[in-house]
């Protein structure tokens, strides 16, 4: 059995699960489309609304910064994996990881939400969350990470003392 992840964007398109899997969107917030791509949203292994406002804060000023992978920035900055780890020990959350566990046993299960790379997602550390005690059960990310390149920092030359001089700053 397999635990398979993947983004909106690419389920259906790019990525298509069997017949007899399960299909869940992990997402707090969904759109109406969410309801024909997946089997169900289960909201309670989304990350909790005061996560999700704090990474998604970070990463558009890292983007308004011009910086080359807001996403990391983010995710290091809001401490999101220790957190979204402790939000799936809660009663509620630890409850849905044992039924998601207990169908990966049985079945593929996919895990889909609006993220492209899995290694600034929450539903890679959830899908490793429910094959932690699973023997014989793997974890597939749709797309593989490692297919995606971070785009690289710009290669403009950086400013020195001098050019400021020159426009009016000294």
């Amino acid at each position: 059995m397999t635990v398979r992840t993947a983004y909106f964007g690419g389920l259906n398109s790019r990525f298509e699960p069997a017949e007899a899997d399960d299909v869940f969107g992990v997402v707090r917030y969904p759109k109406d489309f969410v309801e024909r791509l997946t089997d169900r949203n289960i909201p309670a292994v989304a990350p909790p609304a005061d996560l999700l406002e704090a990474f998604k804060t970070v990463e558009n000023a890292a983007d308004r910064n011009g910086d080359p992978n807001p996403s990391a920035i983010a995710w290091d900055s809001v401490r999101y994996e220790p957190r979204y780890l402790a939000h799936l020990e809660q009663p509620g959350p630890s409850l849905v990881v044992d039924e998601l566990r207990d169908r990966a046993r049985e079945r593929d299960v996919w895990l889909v939400c609006w993220e492209k790379d899995a290694r600034w997602c929450h539903r890679r550390l959830l899908a490793n969350a429910i094959v932690a005690d699973l023997e014989d059960v793997d974890v597939v990310h749709h797309p593989d990470p490692s297919t995606i390149p971070l785009e690289e920092p710009d290669e403009s030359p950086e400013a020195s003392l001098a050019d400021f001089a020159g426009a009016g700053g000294a």
